[in-house]
């Protein structure tokens, strides 16, 4: 009975090393790659239809597919996991310079929505707008990128001019991995 307890020891001993060494193996092939994507937002801001509000105001949508990535797409089906590095907005034009007094930048694919609202934001061309995680919203995009399918990016909100246009270009930056033999 001894040799036989030791027996089945041994095999559920060297059954754990044989899963936990398959396990290593497949992460030796997975690959990671970079799957950054960016959009350019044409800002149109024209004047208020509203009686009560006296400011310019803008509304944009703009839709990305993440199989635009030819590495996304190659690993489409076998994409493990996805990690938002970084997330931004830079001002590429202003005409005349402004102030954005409220401000909502959202990115959704239906189920999922990632927002940053920001208020009397000053833009020139060149100036940068960081989007940051605070509230989970990078985890949010991380998940989006995870279901495989386009989402869209919104900005909508009120300038302190009329009559006015920039041009702000959003990006995406993110680390994917992803096991060619799953």
């Amino acid at each position: 009975m001894k040799n036989l307890t030791k027996l089945f020891l041994g095999l559920l001993i060297l059954t754990g090393i044989v899963f936990t060494g398959c396990k290593e193996a497949s992460e030796l092939v997975d690959v990671k790659f970079a799957a950054n994507y960016e959009t350019e937002l044409n800002v149109a801001v024209t004047p208020s239809t509203t009686a009560k509000v006296t400011n310019g105001v803008f509304a944009v949508t703009k839709t990305i597919d993440p199989t635009t990535n030819s590495d996304y797409e190659k690993y489409l089906n076998n994409i493990k996991g996805v990690n938002i590095t970084s997330v931004s907005g830079l001002i590429l034009s202003v005409n005349p310079d402004m102030t954005l007094l409220q401000t909502n930048l959202s990115i959704t694919n239906g189920t999922r929505t990632a927002t940053w609202t920001y208020d009397n934001l000053s833009i020139v061309e060149g100036t940068i707008i960081t989007l940051d995680n605070n509230n989970g919203q990078w985890d949010e995009v991380e998940q989006m990128l995870m279901e495989k399918e386009p989402f869209t990016v919104s900005l909508s909100g009120t300038a302190s001019e009329e009559n006015a246009d920039f041009v702000v270009l959003i990006s995406f930056e993110s680390e994917v991995t992803a096991n060619p033999i799953n």
